[in-house]
């Protein structure tokens, strides 16, 4: 990210639907400066039941955004339900060709494309990789080896996976709202950073996002995300 980026978020809820918009400030972090909601009962029992009614209330949020944020929103983040996700875990070492060059972007930036070399399940595909850690050959782990002298490095990841029909239908009606989607992130890896704070994210955590009608469950191991779920709620 880069000072003065924008970043717009959406999120599909069982009652509503909003709309977050977030420029990066001078510490590199995301500073809120437009939250907008609308009404929505376009999905009910955590299923899509009325693609035109979300994408409705999608675009009304994104209206308001952009008047009170002063700004033309094209794409979004959007967040998933946890019950439509998988996380695999996955690691792939990479070995230099010039062990005395020391590790470049484009090493660590192939060694990402390599972590989608898994065998998919019928009906999921990737919606994101999750660099965890990087560890060198002397042991040494970082969060960011570009720099080193190692010959060798291995990278631990989480792979995340998402139900096809699920994203087709998310795809769709961000296509009626006018939207084109910058990715799409489970909820509670969304909220994580938000929600903790810098020695939590360290700590073994579990996130517990409890809406209207479902609660979504995410279970952190330190730095990994290995655990995500939605329970829908049981009215009598």
């Amino acid at each position: 990210m880069a000072i003065g980026d924008i970043i717009v978020g959406i999120d599909i809820g069982t009652s509503k639907v909003s709309t977050v918009v977030g420029e990066v400030n001078n510490f590199n972090q995301i500073e809120i400066i437009s939250s907008t909601s609308s009404k929505c009962e376009g999905i009910k029992k955590g299923k899509i039941i009325n693609e035109d009614e979300i994408a409705l209330a999608i675009a009304k949020t994104i209206e308001k955004a952009e008047e009170e944020a002063n700004i033309k929103i094209n794409s979004a983040y959007i967040t998933i339900p946890g019950k439509y996700s998988t996380i695999v875990q996955n690691n792939v070492t990479k070995e230099l060709k010039d062990k005395y060059a020391g590790i470049s972007a484009r090493d660590v930036g192939q060694t990402i494309m390599q972590l989608r070399d898994i065998e998919i399940p019928d009906g999921k595909t990737i919606i994101d990789i999750v660099p965890n850690e990087f560890i060198l050959k002397d042991g040494t782990k970082t969060s960011d080896p570009v720099g080193s002298l190692s010959p060798e490095f291995t990278l631990n990841a989480q792979i995340i996976l998402a139900d096809k029909d699920y994203t087709r239908q998310v795809s769709s009606i961000l296509k009626k709202a006018g939207l084109d989607i910058d990715g799409m992130v489970p909820n509670t890896l969304a909220e994580r950073n938000l929600i903790l704070d810098v020695n939590e994210l360290h700590d073994n955590v579990m996130l517990l996002d409890i809406g209207a009608g479902n609660t979504d469950i995410g279970v952190f191991e330190g730095e990994s995300f290995i655990y995500t779920n939605t329970i829908p709620l049981r009215r009598r």
